[in-house]
């Protein structure tokens, strides 16, 4: 959870859900701009946005078990942290374990021992 090898996983798994997340937003807004269904009436689109969110997707998968595990296990927090990160990671699959991983996996204490 905490070795090198796994921080560098993490923020992989990171960016790939910050990649996700721009696929999603872009394939929102050219389907908003278009007069037609985008991935409905173009197969090959559909089967383009398919494989352009696939890495995003298992690391988003990644980094969700991994901060949740991070959380329930290594986080020794108060209470009242804890449970306002618990709410943070709630908010889905996407934005709460991105977040916490940035604010609160990076900056904890349990990084600075840095096993291998």
């Amino acid at each position: 959870m905490v070795s090198r090898g796994a921080q560098r996983l993490y923020l992989g798994s990171a960016l790939a859900n910050l990649y996700l997340f721009a696929v999603l937003m872009g394939t929102a807004s050219a389907m908003a701009e278009s007069d037609v269904a985008l991935l409905t009436n173009f197969p090959t689109a559909a089967l383009l946005v398919k494989t352009l969110a696939w890495p995003g997707t298992i690391g988003t998968a990644v980094l969700a078990v991994a901060m949740w595990y991070f959380w329930y296990s290594v986080d020794q927090s108060n209470w009242t942290k804890k449970s306002l990160w618990f709410l943070v990671l709630f908010l889905g699959p996407m934005l709460g374990p991105l977040l916490y991983y940035f604010f609160a996996y990076r900056r904890h204490r349990a990084l600075d021992g840095r096993t291998s």
